[in-house]
């Protein structure tokens, strides 16, 4: 098993694919305290006003904050608004 992802590896940086793609990675990208986008996620396990907890390709992600509002989301990206006051991983 550890020969196939030496091989996914060496394959991945010969042929210069980003890892968020390669390795199916979320990506944040955060402005300020007040948006967040994310990209590369499975699916919404929780979403309320102050939680929003999302299943990503590598564990859990978890925003907490106030008046959280899922502005926008497709199967490949979302994004949020509201008072951010905490990004976990889990």
């Amino acid at each position: 098993m550890k020969k196939l992802g030496h091989l996914k590896e060496n394959l991945v940086t010969a042929l210069e694919i980003p890892e968020d793609l390669a390795y199916r990675e979320v990506l944040l990208t955060v402005t300020g305290r007040e948006s967040v986008i994310i990209e590369n996620y499975k699916s919404i396990l929780k979403y309320t006003t102050e939680e929003v907890e999302l299943l990503t390709f590598r564990g859990r992600l978890r925003l907490c904050g106030k008046k959280l509002e899922i502005l926008s989301y497709t199967p490949e990206e979302m994004q949020i608004k509201g008072r951010i006051c905490g990004i976990f991983f889990e």
